[in-house]
């Protein structure tokens, strides 16, 4: 046994390190300045710490398979470049009975699940039935919200997952995460980029096929994908409204408190921002948080902490009531019946 005030775990250095963490660009410190000018230096520091790539212009898909969707929908899968060697897999899920309209777009991204088919119902493994029951059929869902729903298949999930190496761990993100640090990138700003490329493509398509409003695009999800769609709305104007669930709390009461993988880590964020302020960036566009009362990984009392911080933010432009933070009675999952009411109420316009 080592003698009495020696320190041998290496969390005993870390969490002291919390406590003095510069966090130099939070919005709790600059509160008094401009905050449209505070977004876009925040958002250049977010880009340059996840390593980001800007995604190619104009890319052209390669067509996969078409399908139906229970409840009479229709779904079609491309494979879409979004830089050297990477696709990414994009199914569009919408409602023939409704063509002809321009329906907002939402954007579907699952977590740590066995991929995207979970999104438009499709039951591909034996866990995949108690996803789907627990809400996780984003694309069904948001189809019947007036959507056209667009689930990207995230780097290191489902389709995407790592197949040509022998040697690899079962938890895919530790490869993948693993070798974007070694050329100085993240897998969470390679996601971020691919739905940055997403945009662009859907922006480009002819106007029949299914007919979009790229003007109106949102996006959702849970876990890992609740995290993306977040990031991706910080730094991307050009989504409306997003539903960040099971995913938001300070870095270091989650991620750097408890055993997480790698995708949720930005190397050097504590020197500047803490997670609030992630959520800042947003405003004033509407944001739903949700999270479950007995999650283990995101409890809702750490996502409403962190929503309250970023609240000042939003009143900062008038926009207070853009953001809600909502609880689930349960654990880490996505609450439909939760999330669509309270998010489709923030997307109205302001009452006069």
């Amino acid at each position: 046994m080592p003698p009495a005030g020696v320190f041998l775990n290496p969390s005993d250095a870390d969490f002291a390190a919390y406590e003095e963490a510069p966090l130099a660009l939070t919005w709790q410190r600059a509160g008094g300045s401009d905050l449209a000018a505070w977004q876009e230096k925040v958002r250049a520091k977010l880009r340059e710490m996840l390593g980001m790539v800007p995604p190619s212009g104009n890319p052209v898909p390669v067509t996969g398979a078409a399908g139906g969707v229970s409840g009479g929908l229709s779904r079609q899968t491309f494979y879409l470049p979004t830089a050297p060697r990477r696709h990414a897999a994009v199914t569009v899920v919408w409602d023939p009975r409704h063509a002809g309209q321009a329906l907002p777009v939402m954007l579907c991204l699952q977590g740590h699940t066995s991929g995207a088919h979970i999104s438009w119902g499709q039951v591909l493994l034996p866990e995949d039935r108690q996803r789907i029951d627990n809400g996780g059929d984003f694309a069904i869902q948001a189809v019947r919200q007036g959507h056209v729903a667009v689930c990207i298949e995230q780097i290191a999930f489902g389709e995407r997952r790592e197949q040509a190496l022998a040697h690899r761990w079962d938890h895919t993100c530790i490869d993948a995460s693993n070798r974007a640090l070694l050329l100085g990138r993240t897998v969470l700003g390679d996601r971020i980029a691919d739905v940055a490329a997403v945009i662009d493509w859907l922006r480009s398509l002819p106007p029949d096929f299914p007919a979009l409003n790229t003007a109106r695009i949102r996006a959702m999800g849970n876990s890992a994908g609740g995290e993306t769609a977040l990031y991706t709305a910080a730094l991307d104007r050009r989504i409306e409204g997003v539903i960040a669930s099971g995913c938001v709390g300070a870095w270091r009461k989650t991620s750097g408190a408890r055993k997480t993988c790698p995708d949720t880590v930005i190397p050097g964020v504590l020197n500047w921002i803490e997670f609030s302020d992630v959520l800042a960036l947003c405003a004033p566009r509407p944001l739903l948080v949700v999270s479950g009362l007995t999650d283990h990984i995101y409890p809702f009392r750490l996502a409403s902490e962190c929503a309250e911080e970023a609240r000042l933010a939003y009143a900062a432009l008038g926009a207070s009531n853009r953001l809600r933070a909502l609880s689930g009675p349960g654990g880490h999952r996505f609450y439909p019946e939760v999330a669509w009411p309270a998010f489709l109420s923030l997307l109205e316009p302001p009452a006069s």
